[in-house]
């Protein structure tokens, strides 16, 4: 956030790639926990994706790095939406946007410094933003502004830790889904759940770093594991 060509780089690529964000849609995870918090089996939901696409599938889980659906100010901590945000980024860099567009639909020859690669990601071209890209400043006080995300290196608000580990004090078990647990944000809920002596579930492929912490653990991908406990047979979890 010191530098000015980081930001530059960093809000040409996410311009870019935003609509192609926006079309994720929920998998089998998300439907899964959202039938299980209608039937009364979960109630707290505590995510460290930040895509919201608990949230489209019908639950308000707690974000608890944050959401790129947002945008916050470095300065006076004002939030606004990142729609808004692409679209100020369109209206001060009309040219720039009209490149991107023409990029998208695979008109190549209008956007210098631009490319698709073969794993989804673009690539651009340090000429293509370095001194042509504005970026938005806060509409409230000229401030800096990034996506409302906990990046690698930054702290957990204060008030974000004490009310996800609320939500772990209230609880009677925890029920980890698809996480290694690895950052220390993520972990910490574990261990206190452990402390309390809640019983811990794990459903991972891989080590996670609450492993010898947990009463169980399944090694399958939490999508498969779930929609059988919940469509299958004497594994159909009835209303309680």
């Amino acid at each position: 956030m010191r530098s000015e060509r980081s930001q530059k780089r960093y809000w040409a690529r996410s311009y870019v790639g935003w609509k192609k964000f926006l079309h994720a849609e929920p998998g089998p995870t998300h439907t899964a926990i959202a039938k299980l918090r209608l039937r009364g089996y979960v109630y707290d939901i505590i995510t460290q994706n930040v895509d919201r696409l608990h949230h489209q599938a019908g639950d308000n889980a707690f974000e608890l790095h944050g959401t790129t659906h947002e945008v916050i100010c470095l300065n006076c901590s004002n939030i606004t939406s990142r729609k808004e945000f692409q679209n100020r980024i369109k209206e001060l860099n009309p040219e720039w946007a009209l490149a991107v567009e023409d990029m998208e639909k695979g008109t190549g020859i209008s956007s210098p410094g631009m490319q698709q690669r073969p794993d989804g990601d673009i690539e651009i071209d340090e000429s293509f933003w370095q001194g042509r890209l504005q970026i938005p400043t806060c509409e409230w006080c000229d401030g800096v502004l990034k996506p409302n995300v906990v990046l690698f290196g930054d702290n957990l608000p204060k008030s974000r830790t004490e009310e996800s580990l609320n939500m772990i004090n209230e609880a009677d078990a925890l029920l980890v889904l698809g996480s290694s647990l690895m950052v220390l944000s993520a972990f910490r809920l574990a261990k206190t759940a452990h402390e309390a002596g809640k019983p811990i579930v794990i459903i991972n492929i891989g080590a996670t770093r609450a492993d010898k912490l947990a009463k169980l653990k399944i090694e399958c991908r939490t999508g498969e594991v779930l929609s059988r406990v919940i469509n299958h047979g004497s594994l159909a979890l009835p209303a309680p």
